[in-house]
């Protein structure tokens, strides 16, 4: 029988494995190094995180947390990779991928130019090298000169047009701390949101969501889904909070978690509502 010790030794080879397979076909060698560096911290951690769950949606994860943190996403970059690209490479949801990824960057505390996980050519590039100061206060100079530029996507500008925020269009650049300012999740939006998906949405549907009944272990549930919390309703750390029924009795769990499959005709919807929310959050 395998124990423990070498069943999380198996998954972690397998994790390195995978990632390094996605980081050979788009990434560089850069990218190899940062990514051994977080498994094999994820490995120490008391509670192995890719212990219970699918290695490849940990896989997945880990590609999209580090890109975070090093502007992969950024078609100004190079090496340059899409969310869309990571999720086929490990045939993966986005919303399931993006939750992970804010997991494991919360866990270390992963931020932009982090001294452990940024690459080198992003680590040459700190802008927190060249510090001026405004008005008494410590600014990076050169993000002050020139801010850093992103596109917007396609799911962005539905969410912005959904949000009623003008003036955000597609194929236009914007300065990224003010686009995050402006989709930020906040509880007014929430409220937008969630009078949008009352009236969108088609109940009842079927779901499932992930539960941890244990330090190690994860258990999925099938649900069936009736309608948005009428008392919670939403807040800002959670979202937006949906009823279902579980076997015979009733459960409240939040939007951001559930999965429906493709051909449910909620998915589209409750895809941007989580893109938006674990982005934004």
């Amino acid at each position: 029988m395998v124990d423990a010790k070498e069943k999380l030794k198996e998954k972690k080879v397998k994790l390195i494995e995978l990632t390094t397979g996605f980081s050979q076909q788009y990434l560089n060698e850069e990218y190899n190094v940062v990514i051994e560096q977080l498994v094999q911290k994820m490995a120490r951690k008391r509670d192995v995180p890719f212990q219970s769950g699918k290695i490849e949606i940990w896989a997945a994860a880990v590609i999209h947390a580090l890109g975070t943190v090093n502007f992969l996403f950024d078609k100004a970059n190079e090496p340059y990779a899409s969310v869309t690209d990571i999720c086929e490479f490990f045939g993966t949801k986005q919303s399931t991928t993006t939750q992970k990824s804010k997991k494991i960057r919360d866990m270390f505390n992963m931020t932009y130019f982090d001294d452990q996980f940024a690459i080198k050519t992003m680590k040459e590039q700190n802008p927190f090298d060249n510090i001026t100061m405004i008005n008494g206060l410590s600014v990076p100079q050169d993000m002050v000169m020139t801010p850093k530029p992103v596109e917007l996507e396609d799911w962005e500008v539905s969410v912005a047009h959904l949000l009623d925020i003008p003036n955000l269009v597609k194929g236009k650049t914007y300065n990224e701390s003010d686009l995050f300012d402006l989709l930020a999740v906040t509880n007014e939006k929430l409220e937008i949101f969630y009078g949008y998906l009352q009236n969108h949405l088609s109940f009842p549907f079927s779901a499932t969501y992930q539960q941890d009944v244990g330090p190690l272990s994860v258990a999925e549930y099938d649900v069936n889904c009736l309608r948005l919390d009428q008392i919670m309703e939403f807040d800002e750390f959670y979202g937006i909070y949906i009823e279902c029924r579980q076997e015979r009795k009733k459960v409240t769990v939040t939007l951001a978690e559930i999965e429906v499959d493709e051909e449910n005709p909620n998915y589209a919807l409750i895809q941007l509502y989580q893109a938006w929310f674990w982005k934004y959050r």
